[in-house]
């Protein structure tokens, strides 16, 4: 006989979406395969999360993220694909401001979680070109989407 105590909800930035804007991006400045544009300073962001009272819970939270709208390999989601030939041809990576590992993986991407319940992951995103050369003029957008696991 036993109890099973987990938190009933985790809210991540108080519900919010969490938008991150590049601007705009000179396309002749994002020519290099595998490189975010010349002279491009990446954005920085919080994750900001709240996982009630876990004070009764022995069990470590992480955070996990994953890629939505596909990636190319585990560094990079698909933001747009190129429309000649359906080829992805820009994409995001994110790291990991506090330490630990740099770059946060878009296929089961683990992010810590302070004990607590309660804090903020302060992260980095960059467009990268995945084609190299010229791109096409356009808009271009990224999903992931964050779970909080209790192990």
């Amino acid at each position: 006989q036993g109890n099973l105590t987990a938190p009933q909800s985790c809210k991540i930035n108080q519900g919010d979406v969490i938008k991150v804007n590049f601007g705009f991006i000179n396309g002749q400045k994002f020519t290099t395969r595998n490189a975010m544009p010349d002279g491009f300073t990446p954005v920085d962001f919080d994750i900001t999360y709240d996982c009630g009272d876990t004070s009764k819970i022995k069990n470590s939270l992480q955070m996990r993220i994953d890629g939505t709208t596909g990636v190319v390999d585990q560094y990079n989601l698909v933001a747009r694909r190129r429309s000649s030939d359906n080829a992805p041809d820009v994409g995001i990576r994110i790291e990991n401001l506090g330490g630990g590992v740099a770059n946060i993986p878009f296929q089961n991407g683990i992010l810590p979680v302070d004990p607590s319940g309660h804090g903020t992951v302060n992260m980095r995103a960059w467009p990268v070109n995945l084609v190299g050369g010229e791109l096409e003029t356009g808009k271009f957008q990224g999903t992931a989407t964050i779970t909080v696991i209790v192990r």
